[in-house]
Formats: C-alpha cells, structure tokens, sequence
C-alpha cells in the first residue's frame, strides 16, 4: 500500500472511531433515558387500570352485599318468600344493576336460584357451565365462614374475564347467621371500566395467562412461581410498547394477565432529536476530516506520489537518459537531485554492459547447439535462437521466470539438482545425458555441459551447452532391444525354429525346441540339409522354392534321428538375414492335438450315450434361462419336444407363483455360492401334473463370468403322493383312534351301570335281560376291536401303483358267488392307491352278494371324463334308497358292523380318490370311484410283465 494511501486510511479509520465513540455515546445515554421515561409511564397505566378494576370490584362487591343482607333474601333461600324471584330476579333488575348473572346458594352449597341476562334480547337464561367449577364445596365464592365478609375478584368463563362478588346471606340488621351466599358476576369491558369518559390511544385487554398472543419471556418471567415481580414491560415492534401485569382470580391463581399496549411517541421523539444531533456531529467530523486530508495531500503526499512516479516511469519505459524534476529547496527537492545523480551512474554501467552482452549473443546465435544461462535456482535468464527454437523459449517467458527443469522429464530433475550442487562444490561438469521435452512435446536426449556464472566475486548461475544425441541413443536402444528379443524369442518359445539357406537348402540356425523335437544336438544339424530332417521331399524338389508352392499351418512329417516320424504342423516364410536369403521354417509337435482330438471325439459320444440313457433329465441353458440342450428322458417327462422348447426360456413353461418363487430361491442360493436346487408342480400339455426336482450349476467361460447353466430334473411325483398320502393317514387314524376310545369308553360306562342294576336288582327275570344286554354291551366292544384291527392298516404302507384288474380278479377269487356272474371289463389298466385297495373291491363285491336280494350279475368297467378315470362297479340287485346314499359310507352305519364302506372310503381318500353311490333304487347298486388324473394309467403287457 503507497504511503499517501496508508496516511488517508489511518486518518480516516481514526476519525471513523473518534465520531463511532461519539455517536454510540450520545445514542445510549439519550434513547436509555427516553427508554425509562415511556416504562415509567406505562407503569403509571398498568395502575391505573389495576386501581380501576378494584374500583369496579368495590362496586359490584357494595351491589352484592346490599342483596345479601337482605331479609327478603334470607328468607328466599330457606324457602320461606317464593314470590322473591317473581319480584326481585327480573330482566330489568339485572339491566339496572348492570350484573351478567346472579346465583344464590343456601348454607350447604346447594343453588337455590342461578340465572344469566343476556343483553341483547333482554331476556334470562341459564348461567355458564364453566362457572359450576367455582360454585363447589371449598370455593371462595361459598365461603360464608365470616358473615360480614365480601369476596371479590375475577374469573374466566369461556374465556372471557368476569369480575364476581360473593356475599354471606344474613338478615338485614347483620344478625343471625349466615343461610348462603349471593354471587353475582359482570363481564369485564375494557372500555367502560377502565377509560369510561376519556377514550386515549391505548389498547387494553385482558388475556389468558396461557394465551398465544402474550410472548412467552412474559409469560415465563411473570407467572413463574420464583419470579419476584409480577409486572413486565416489552416491546412490541417498533412502534409500539406494551405492559403486563399479573391479576389473580378469587381462588389467588394467576389465570389472566392485563396486556396495555401505546405507541412509543416518547421514545420515537427522543429517537428523532438524537439522530438530528448525530448527523450535526458527523458532518463536523467529516468537514475536519477532509480539511485536514487535503491540506496534507496538497503539501507532502502529493509531492512524494510525483516523485516516485517519475522515477517508476524511467524504469518502466527503460529511458536512462531522463531524469526527474522537482521544484524547491526542502528534504524531497534534495530527494530528487540525489536520485538523478544515481541515474547518471546506473546510465554510463548499463551502456557497457549491454556493448558486451550484446557481442556475446551474437556469437551465440551463429552456433548450432542451444547455449543458454540460468541462475542458482534455475531460472533461465538467456537462451540463443537455437535453444529457443527448439523449446519454444520467448522473451516474455524469460521475464515471467520460466526454469530450466521444466523442461525436464518427471525422475530427472533431482538428478540435475546433484549435477549443479556437484559443480558448486567445485567439481567440473562431464556432460550427462538428460531427457528433455521439446516445444512440439516430443522427447530429446541430449548430453548437458555446464560451467559457473561470476560476477563480482559470486556465483550468480550457471552457462552451459547441449548436444543433442537423441537418434544415437534411439538407435542403439533399438538394435539391442531387438538383438535381445529375437534371441529370447528364438531360445524360449516352444516352437520348432530353423533357418535355412535359401540357395543351399542346409541348415544355418535352430533353437532348443527344435532340438529336443527331432532328437539330435546343434553341432549335428547345423549344415545338413533341410530335405534329411525336417522335409521328406528329393533335394531339387522343395515345395517352397522350387514348386512354388505355400507351406503356411500345413500338416507335414518330421523325420526324427532314430527314423521314426512325427506329425508337425508346419510354417515357412522367406526373409533376409543380413543380406542372405533364406527360410524361416516353424513347426509344433501335432501329436497331442490329435491324441486330444480322439479322446475328445470319445468323450462327446460317451457323455451323449450317458445323457441318452439317464433316468433322469438333463438340460442346458442361457444365462437367461433360454435352453439349448434337453435329453430324451426330459421330454418324456415334461411331454415337450426340444423343438418346441429350443431357446425358449423354462419359466415359461411353469405356473407364474412357481417360477416367482423358484426364481428367488435359486438367486439367493447363487450369491451364497450354493447350487441351486428345488422342488416345482409341473402340468403338462396333456394336463397331467406332476412333481419334479431340479438342480443346477453355473457355466463359466474363460473371463470368470456365468454364461448357462446346466442342470437335472427328477419325476418326484410318486414320492409327493406318497408323502401326503401318509400325512392323510396319520390323521386320519389320530382321529379314528379318539373316536373309537370315546366309543369303547361310553360302552364301559354302560356296562358298569348295568352291572351296578344287576346287583341291585332282586328279580331273575330283570336279572337275566340285563346280563343279557351286558353282553350285547360286551359284543359291540368286540366289534369296536375288530374294526381298530382292520382299520390301523390303513395308510401304514406307501401307496403303489396296482393293477386294477388284477386286484379285482383276486377279489372275486376269494368270494363265494353262487349263481352270481361277475364280469371284468377293465383295459390293462394301474392306479396309484393304498395297498388295501384289495379290501375295497372286496366290500363292494361282498355287500351286493350279501345284500342285494336278487342278485345275478355283477359287472366292473371304467369311463373316462374331464375329471379322471371312473371305476364303476354295479350290480342287479335291489339297490340303496335315496335317503341311504351319502349315509351308508359313514362309520357304524350298515346291516353288520356298519364299517366296510367306511373302511373303503378312508383307504380310497388316501391318494385323493373318492367313491359315491349312484345307482336307481329298485334296480341295483352303482359305485363309482373317481380316480383323479395323474393317479391312473395304461400299462402295456409287455410292461406288466
């Protein structure tokens, strides 16, 4: 910052706090006073309205207590003057004593009389119910303790501030004791309470302690139980300031607060004049401040800015012959004569020197190599139109301080930096070699000589030169990299190499891989010919040379040195080596790739044989679940073709819950790494369902990444059958159990009490009839036995696929059927059942032999329909009423033991098949057992064999 600058902030800033101070001073000790002034007369407000509401409670509490002691009243209330309340308790009365609602209790409390005027239709009505809070037992509105003793105050009701007085009734004359209390209440208005003549620019209201509009600093420091002070003044806005003062209601809790709010005339007056006294000060100071400013300028700033301008223009336009010129005779004209001398010495130095750099540049432009010089911290202070040139060094960078290892690459700049410490210390340069970038970005290699600048006795940097040997070092570095390559490549790589002379067909050159191929050392081959060792071909007959033909990934023979040969894949190329022609032959042993080729071809067919005769199905598919390979055994279970299904995706062959759900799981169990498995219904397309359980593993290709998947599936249907087939039995015989326990148990029960009859009883015949139903009890218990025997049976076993008619064919051998004749037209046909299924054809059988009156033919044969296969076993005989059809397959309802057809139903019910009865009364039996899909099928006879 210039000195002129420095003088006019620090007077300024100086002023600024002289006139702050002022200011803040005259601010705070005037609007602090005028502050209090306004507080104080809003105290004398607040009271005022406090001393006028007292007045209004003097006035209602003098109208309360010329009621209450009143001997009309006194009687009122101990029911002795009814026509009180005709006379006295009118509209008008209430109108004229200027009162909202009058209540009169008698000694217990209790409200002899309660009615509210309302003003606007002149009329009575029933008092406010939130005033019933203060008219009970303990209140002191009913405090009648003191006769001559008046309670005043106020309350809210709904709301709104009432002021209530409340009086001891008591005779006229003040004797007796009190018989009640008179209370009577008037709604506050602001207005004629407090201002009733003389209306002002004042808002006046009572609140609630708890309302929102009151802020709540007021609120907390006026209502907290600690506060010492129950009065508090605020500012509300501007323009406005506003009291509070606390007001207790008769029961002494501080429910409502006197807000008074008037504008702040006071205060805005005082604000007025003081800021009129401000601007009178500040434009005092700041008439000083620039007086004095100008007069400083003028006399010595100025002057000394005049100066320095002069002398900043000299440098700046490089003019060394102009001076500076200043009038006077005080220290600054001394100033300045003493600077031109200066000048005049600096003038005749630089013009010597600019002879000498000037001879020295012009020698180093005609040279070509860079020549530059910098300082001790690499700064570049010249360079010659070479070095320039080549790094695209300008003047202006030059003047900007561009340095010299900027131009270097990342690693050697810390090499350079020992190089100048090494020459500093006294060493002699050597000239390294440094990489350098040039100004089109290309890189340069280039040997640096440096040597010490002096001036003066100092060193003030460093001269040097470079020699740029980018192409020999570029050159060198490739003929060894490419010498060493080639050897590498020729002695590691895994190939058969030769060289061959082009002319003479022998052999000049051959790696280790070619050695060990053909079995013979390099001081050997090398000189024989090409056609004894690798080319079975006659000398003048060379595929390549002579014939013209191409060898490129040929399959050939390679002759070993026992004889034996080899299969080789063969490659050979022309080149030049070193001015000679030959060629380049490469070769690799082919009999792996054959061997692996065979047992590649062996294991394809073995694994499509494996595939082909796998009881389970195996497929493949996409990432996307699209398939692209399924065995026989899958298309015979899922019915499909793998060209219906070729690259379609497998969830859409499955129920849409099914594939949600198989979907989630065989994801989840992906990213814990597990193989996916799960159990699937499949219907299908004959709409035949069935059970399978798939699994499946991911495919990864060479990157890691899963590219299908692979996986089997098992027809589990028969397992899932026989699985809920043994969870319907095990229930079925868990309640067959409790039914049969409760049966056998009320059987005993009754035994029991036909013995204890028995024994009581005096007469043989009673006696004999009840020893003979004990043991009708005894034979039904037995048959209760028998059918548990018969019936654990059922389900213990897994269901099984059976031969219908062989079953039926059993059972009719083993009934006796005289006169009966029992057809069997049934195809070759298995159902999925119990292995009692033999029971139930036999109780069909049995029943129409046994049963059926008049029974000559009964006949077995099957229907197919929408719902299943139909087994149907009629017979001719008298058949089962309508009202017997649904009942005679329930337990204990038959002509014997009332089991068979139950049994036959529970056995059927295992595997999900069921029985009805639907034959014509009068005309024979008919049973059908419906037999769901996927349960039945036709056998071949070769099968069944």
């Amino acid at each position: 910052m210039k000195l002129q600058e420095k003088t006019s902030v620090i007077l300024i800033l100086l002023l600024i706090v002289i006139l702050a101070l002022i200011v803040i001073f005259v601010a705070d000790v005037s609007l602090t006073s005028y502050s209090a002034l306004e507080q104080k007369y809003v105290n004398q407000d607040i009271d005022i309205a406090l001393s006028r509401m007292d007045a209004e409670y003097r006035a209602l509490s003098a109208i309360t207590s010329d009621w209450g002691q009143w001997d009309d009243t006194y009687s009122f209330v101990n029911g002795k003057n009814p026509a009180y309340e005709s006379k006295n308790l009118l509209p008008g009365i209430f109108h004229n004593l200027q009162v909202s609602f009058i209540v009169m209790t008698n000694k217990d409390g209790t409200i002899v009389y309660a009615g509210a005027y309302d003003p606007v239709n002149r009329t009575l009505e029933a008092i406010p119910e939130s005033l019933g809070q203060y008219l009970v037992k303990g209140s002191p509105l009913l405090d009648i303790s003191e006769r001559l003793s008046i309670t005043s105050g106020i309350l809210v009701l709904d709301g709104n501030p009432v002021i209530v007085a409340s009086c001891p009734i008591i005779h006229s004359d003040l004797s007796g004791e009190p018989t009640g209390s008179v209370i009577m209440g008037r709604y506050l208005d602001y207005t004629e309470v407090f201002f009733p003549a003389n209306p002002v620019q004042q808002e006046i209201r009572v609140l609630a302690a708890d309302d929102p509009k009151i802020p709540g600093s007021v609120q907390r420091s006026i209502t907290a139980p600690d506060s010492g002070s129950e009065r508090s003044i605020g500012i509300a806005g501007n323009d406005v300031i506003a009291g509070y003062a606390l007001i207790r209601d008769v029961n002494g809790e501080g429910r409502l607060i006197l807000e008074i709010k008037k504008p702040r005339t006071i205060y805005q007056q005082g604000v007025t004049t003081t800021t009129q006294y401000i601007l009178i000060v500040l434009g005092a100071g700041l008439i000083l401040g620039v007086t004095s400013l100008l007069i400083l300028d003028r006399l010595v700033l100025s002057r000394i800015t005049s100066l320095g301008s002069q002398v900043q223009g000299i440098s700046t336009k490089s003019l060394p012959s102009r001076r500076v010129h200043f009038e006077g005779n005080d220290e600054i004209s001394t100033l300045a004569r003493e600077i031109n001398a200066m000048l005049d010495s600096l003038d005749e130095a630089n013009k010597g020197l600019i002879q000498s750099e000037a001879r020295f540049h012009e020698l180093a432009d005609l040279l070509p190599l860079p020549i530059f010089e910098m300082d001790t911290d690499c700064r570049i202070l010249y360079t010659n139109k070479v070095g320039a040139d080549l790094f695209g060094i300008s003047d202006e960078m030059i003047k900007s301080g561009a340095r010299a290892i900027d131009f270097l690459i990342e690693g050697e700049v810390e090499r350079m930096r020992r190089g100048l410490a090494a020459i500093l210390s006294g060493s002699t340069s050597t000239g390294e070699i440094y990489t350098l970038r040039k100004t089109d970005g290309t890189l340069m290699r280039a040997i640096i000589s440096t040597s010490l600048i002096h001036r003066d006795g100092q060193v003030v940097g460093f001269r040097g030169v470079l020699i740029d040997v980018t192409e020999r070092i570029n050159l060198e570095e490739a003929l060894i990299e490419s010498q060493e390559y080639l050897q590498t490549l020729l002695m590691s790589v895994n190939i058969g190499i030769l060289v061959i002379d082009t002319k003479t067909h022998t052999i000049i050159d051959v790696n280790p891989a070619a050695l060990e191929m053909i079995g013979i050392t390099r001081d050997e081959i090398i000189g024989r010919s090409c056609h004894d060792v690798v080319c079975p071909a006659e000398a003048g007959k060379c595929p390549v040379t002579d014939l013209g033909m191409q060898v490129d990934n040929s399959q050939r023979i390679l002759v070993r040195s026992d004889g034996s040969r080899v299969s080789i894949i063969k490659h050979v190329v022309p080149v030049m080596l070193h001015g000679r022609s030959c060629l380049l032959e490469t070769f690799i042993d082919n009999t792996a790739r054959l061997r692996m080729q065979e047992e590649l071809q062996e294991s394809q067919e073995r694994l499509s044989h494996i595939l082909q005769t796998s009881p389970v199905g195996v497929f493949e598919s996409k990432t996307s679940g699209a398939l692209t390979f399924v065995n026989e055994r899958w298309e015979e279970m899922t019915g499909m073709s793998f060209a219906d299904m070729r690259s379609r995706p497998w969830k859409e062959i499955q129920e849409p819950l099914n594939s949600m759900r198989i979907s989630k799981e065989m994801w989840k169990k992906f990213q814990s790494r597990l193989f996916p498995d799960a159990e699937t219904r499949f219907m299908r397309p004959d709409g035949t369902v069935i059970w399978l359980y798939g699994q499946s593993v991911p495919v990864y290709d060479s990157k890691g990444q899963v590219r299908g998947y692979v996986g089997t599936i098992t027809d589990i249907t028969d397992r899932k059958r026989i699985e809920d087939a043994v969870h319907l039995a095990n229930k079925k015989l868990n309640l067959m159990n409790d039914i049969t326990r409760h049966d056998i148990l009320n059987t005993i029960t009754g035994i029991f009490g036909l013995i204890d009859m028995a024994v009581a009883s005096g007469n043989k015949e009673e006696l004999a009839r009840l020893l003979e139903q004990i043991k009708e009890e005894g034979r039904l218990i037995q048959r209760q036995i028998t059918f548990t025997k018969e019936y654990q049976g059922v389900g213990v076993h897994a269901p099984i696929w059976q031969n219908v008619r062989d079953v039926v064919a059993r059972t009719v051998a083993g009934i006796s059927s005289p006169g009966i004749s029992i057809n069997v037209e049934l195809e070759e046909t298995e159902i999925f059942a119990d292995p009692l299924l033999e029971k139930v054809f036999y109780n069909l059988v049995d029943n129409a032999v046994r049963y059926g009156e008049h029974v000559t033919i009964i006949r077995f044969y099957y229907q197919i329909s929408d719902m299943g296969l139909t087994l149907i076993c009629e017979d001719g005989g008298a058949g089962i009423p309508d009202n017997a059809k649904i009942r005679i397959f329930e337990r204990g309802v038959g002509r014997n033991t009332g089991m068979g057809l139950f049994l036959a139903r529970e056995i059927l019910r295992i595997t999900g098949i069921s029985i009805r009865e639907t034959g014509v009364y009068g005309k024979g039996a008919r049973f059908e057992l419906i037999i769901p899909n996927g349960t039945w099928r036709f056998v071949k006879k070769e099968e069944k064999a």
